[in-house]
């Protein structure tokens, strides 16, 4: 349930393409969803989100920290986020110009990859 309500509200207009589940020792450990609007989503086996890919789109600005927002407008204005994909104590975020930002749990830039 919380995946779905995820779904509808950060992606109203696309619909479930197909869904992918992987299993370990008969226990589902993630799934990934993919849209009719080609962004894929990943999820725990709770149905929290742990990736966001947008095809050549933006992510949609409620799914990003107030952090990462004002850090690609003010370094990178312009750019935009295509990608999000959250780690232990990371959040590494791809933008429309290939490059990879990686932030720790504080909002604090501590990567850039391009």
């Amino acid at each position: 349930p919380e995946a779905l309500a995820f779904i509808k509200r950060y992606f109203p207009e696309a619909q479930i393409s197909h869904i992918k589940i992987e299993k370990e020792f008969l226990r589902v450990e993630k799934y990934e969803v993919l849209l009719t609007d080609r962004t894929e989503v990943e999820f725990d086996r709770k149905g929290v989100w742990t990736e966001v890919e947008c095809d050549h789109v933006q992510v949609p600005l409620g799914l990003l920290p107030a952090y990462v927002s004002e850090y690609v407008e003010k370094h990178f204005p312009g750019a935009f986020v295509v990608k999000l994909e959250r780690k232990r104590k990371e959040l590494e975020v791809d933008l429309d110009n290939d490059l990879s930002l990686t932030f720790n749990h504080k909002g604090d830039l501590i990567d850039i990859d391009d």
